[in-house]
């Protein structure tokens, strides 16, 4: 009897691994819906953004020649550039959330005053002189964030700049051109974006400025501020490139991000949805082989479509509360329906022990969930003892089952 009892344990414990293992399908299922669901909240995120102010990249101004082609050369046209020799921008960023539906996007408005001075050599004003046309080219990759004229002040004068390939430009008298004479230049801009503010250091020297109210900023791209003060009520920021007789054109500026967005913790979350079911089916094997009572196999399934459908819960719940909020109402369902399950399955006062596990379980993941680099070497280490815990209250099977 012993060995017959010992053998249906084992072809078991057989079905129990292959269940575990199959609940890796809804499992998929779940975190398709989780890819869904980002995919679309970032395709609303685009049209508000598109229809606001789109993306911005700035490039300083720069003294620009067009050069005309034969007719019969086909390549894109090519430009002579003189960057600007000294470059000081100063902006004032508020940041405001658009609402579409169930979905935050925060935006943008800006304030850059931009300061900057261009010297241009001989060979320059001759190349100029010789095509019969130039101009000042400001680079500004979505100009309908542009809420106002944009007014260049140069040596005094001022232009009304257009709209360019690209940005904004203004057509000079290549004539009126003099070597080795600064030609000083500002312009205000008032600027709509979304998701990032970004600049191109163009020029010898380049400083830029930037304050906001917003107190989450990614500093991003090839240069970090040299100076950066972070609160909860906004940020400043500055930056001093210094190019030291060159200059090599480099993205940098800010992000602004919200904060770890739900869908991207919902699937940190789901990483551990394996390592949850099969601590659950574990226990439950467990009281099996010591208890001798019998658990169905379908019990087994219900059980693991369960602890799935926690994490289509948690997703559904955080697309109108905070994350640890979602979290929070998912498990209390998750446990409690569980919990009455257990014990219609198990008859016993231990299903309230395995209820308290589970609960435990998602506490757990959750502190990881939050412990980010750490969470490795703690997860582990806790893992490691729950492994201690079976091998010890599994070391006396041999006396009870004949293996």
């Amino acid at each position: 009897m012993e060995k017959k009892s010992s053998k249906k344990l084992v072809v078991k414990g057989v079905v129990v691994t292959v269940t575990a293992i199959l609940m890796f399908i809804p499992v998929l299922l779940v975190w398709s819906k989780i890819d869904e669901r980002e995919s679309l909240s970032l395709k609303v995120s685009q049209e508000i953004g598109n229809s606001w102010g789109g993306e911005q990249l700035i490039t300083s101004p720069y003294f620009k020649i067009p050069v005309d082609k034969p007719k019969e050369y086909y390549e894109p046209e090519e430009s002579i550039k003189h960057v600007s020799d000294e470059v000081e921008i100063k902006g004032n960023v508020s940041v405001e959330v658009l609402h579409r539906s169930i979905y935050d996007v925060p935006v943008y408005k800006t304030g850059l005053d931009v300061e900057g001075v261009i010297v241009l050599d001989d060979e320059t004003v001759a190349s100029a002189r010789k095509e019969g046309e130039c101009e000042i080219f400001f680079g500004i990759t979505d100009i309908k964030g542009i809420e106002e004229n944009v007014i260049l002040v140069l040596d005094g004068k001022e232009y009304e700049m257009q709209p360019d390939d690209g940005g904004l430009s203004v057509a000079l008298n290549p004539y009126g051109l003099k070597s080795g004479v600064p030609m000083e230049y500002s312009l205000g801009l008032k600027l709509k974006g979304y998701k990032f503010l970004d600049f191109v250091n163009n020029a010898e020297t380049f400083n830029l400025s930037l304050q906001s109210d917003y107190a989450n900023p990614g500093f991003s791209g090839s240069y970090l501020p040299s100076k950066r003060d972070v609160t909860d009520s906004g940020f400043t920021a500055e930056w001093n490139i210094y190019s030291q007789g060159g200059y090599s054109s480099y993205r940098f500026g800010v992000d602004f991000v919200v904060p770890v967005s739900q869908y991207v913790q919902s699937m940190r979350a789901l990483k551990y949805s394996f390592l949850i079911i099969l601590l659950v089916f574990s226990g439950i094997f467990f009281v099996e082989a010591v208890s001798g009572r019998q658990v169905n196999i379908v019990q087994y399934i219900v059980t693991g479509f369960s602890l799935c459908l926690f994490y289509l819960l948690l997703l559904a719940f955080t697309e109108y509360v905070v994350f640890w909020l979602a979290y929070l109402i998912a498990s209390v369902l998750t446990v409690t329906s569980l919990g009455a399950y257990f014990v219609a399955v198990l008859k016993s006062r231990i299903a309230y022990w395995f209820a308290a596990a589970v609960a435990v379980f998602y506490a757990f993941i959750y502190v990881l969930l939050q412990l980010e680099t750490s969470g490795l070497i703690i997860g582990t280490m806790v893992l490691f003892l729950i492994l201690l815990m079976i091998m010890y209250f599994t070391r006396n099977l041999n006396n009870k089952f004949n293996f």
